[in-house]
């Protein structure tokens, strides 16, 4: 499992690692370099925001715990995991010309927004309830319309341990690329910003039931109950830090943007991505 990250707009602090970037020139000239932001003039700037609806898919690798019983309201269930994120990265191919070339040539720059094995954490309480030691649990994992985003699994276990269960789901998330580039080159070329984050649309929820436990004279001593903890919020967010390309010379235009998993595949349900 990789770093840990804690990005989440309005939750808590951010911390931003593990970003790497890879860049491909179609010709043998001029070939671009990945450099940090440097300070310079400002000019004039074109920003581009493209954007693409996709099935995200997570990990979910997380534990049920339960904490003391407090008074006769019962215990409370514990959430303690991590969503872990396959990497994200976008590919972009600009167009070059100048006087001379007008026709211009193709240049395509893939930058990892996202290192592969980054996660998110997980973790939350309900309220106490009555739990029968040794109840089967049954968990299952929802987004926030309640709509499975992966088949029911059983834990069992004792009351005092905790249930570890590692779940694979798709969850919708929107994915936005932010794309700055100077319309007028520079004495080192062209320049592109390259940011943008990812919002979960639909929160993810972890829905628990427990059944019911019998006794010796096979009567029913506690009824099913049922509870929901938020792993992840509606409309959560999560930034991608800011990364400066170099382009070089003659001046570069956007010409298309498609966001790759880790492992170089093109998420689907982005065949027309929009900008603005």
């Amino acid at each position: 499992m990789g770093p840990i990250l804690h990005i989440i707009e309005g939750v808590g602090g951010a911390r931003e690692e593990g970003v790497m970037s890879r860049i491909y020139a179609a010709s043998n000239s001029g070939a671009p370099v990945i450099r940090p932001i440097p300070p310079r003039n400002p000019g004039p700037k074109r920003t581009v925001r493209i954007a693409a609806n996709v099935p995200m898919p997570l990990l979910v690798q997380a534990s049920i715990g339960f904490s003391e019983p407090s008074g006769p309201k019962g215990s409370k269930l514990l959430l303690e995991g991590a969503m872990v994120l396959p990497g994200i990265s976008a590919m972009l191919t600009f167009a070059r010309a100048s006087a001379e070339e007008p026709t211009g040539e193709s240049l395509a720059c893939e930058v990892m927004l996202l290192g592969p094995g980054e996660w998110l954490v997980a973790s939350t309480s309900t309220a106490p309830a009555r739990i029968a030691r040794n109840s089967p649990l049954q968990v299952q994992i929802r987004d926030s319309t309640g709509s499975p985003l992966a088949e029911a699994c059983h834990l069992r276990g004792r009351e005092d341990q905790s249930r570890r269960f590692e779940l694979s789901i798709r969850v919708p998330a929107t994915l936005i690329a932010e794309v700055t580039t100077d319309d007028f080159p520079s004495e080192t070329g062209t320049h592109a910003t390259v940011g943008g984050k990812m919002v979960f649309g639909r929160g993810i929820l972890v829905h628990c039931i427990f059944g019911e436990e019998r006794d010796s004279r096979g009567g029913s001593s506690l009824q099913v109950s049922k509870a929901d903890m938020v792993a992840i919020e509606v409309g959560q967010t999560l930034r991608f830090p800011d990364q400066s390309v170099e382009l070089g010379a003659p001046a570069a235009s956007l010409r298309r943007m498609v966001f790759h998993d880790g492992h170089g595949s093109p998420f689907t349900g982005q065949e027309h991505p929009s900008s603005a």
